[in-house]
């Protein structure tokens, strides 16, 4: 009992200590490959950036200094501006075409879709039946979406 104990609390502190001193090292070769490595890289590599893998708490605690009542007002305003820096820019919002775009735009894909079909060689389908029979699923869409165009993007999904 003893030793499993000396055993799983030698495992623990190889694992933390190791871990503790940990640096990653990238870099890009030669040959414009880039590279990741806890060993620093050779000597004809084009650039070399450390990360720390974990941050200590003194890093942190110089980073921001102490509160009390004579500077909230001015470390609330650093954290402010540091999340508004820190915060993406909102991407444009896209519109999504009009209606009758969209019915033009499928109704366009479904008559290029049967046109390859039909031109396919006669060995591509099982026997003729079959041809049509696909080309007919794809002509039905067709005069679905022509017919009833909200039913047919409820279902399809277009």
């Amino acid at each position: 009992m003893k030793s499993i104990t000396m055993v799983i609390v030698f495992i623990l502190s190889a694992l933390t200590v190791s871990g503790a001193q940990a640096e990653i090292y990238s870099w890009t070769d030669e040959n414009g490959v880039k590279h990741y490595s806890h060993t620093p890289p050779p000597d004809g590599a084009l650039r070399v950036k450390t990360a720390p893998e974990f941050q200590s708490s003194a890093a942190v605690e110089q980073k921001y200094e102490k509160i009390n009542e004579a500077n909230v007002e001015a470390i609330l305003k650093q954290l402010d501006q540091e999340d508004a820096a820190s915060t993406p820019k909102a991407a444009p919002t896209v519109k999504p075409p009009p209606h009758q775009e969209r019915i033009q735009a499928a109704a366009e894909k479904l008559q290029e879709k049967i046109a390859w079909l039909e031109q396919l060689p006669p060995r591509a389908y099982t026997n003729m039946r079959s041809k049509q029979a696909i080309i007919g699923r794809y002509q039905y869409r067709l005069q679905q979406l022509l017919s009833n165009p909200d039913a047919y993007f409820e279902k399809y999904g277009y």
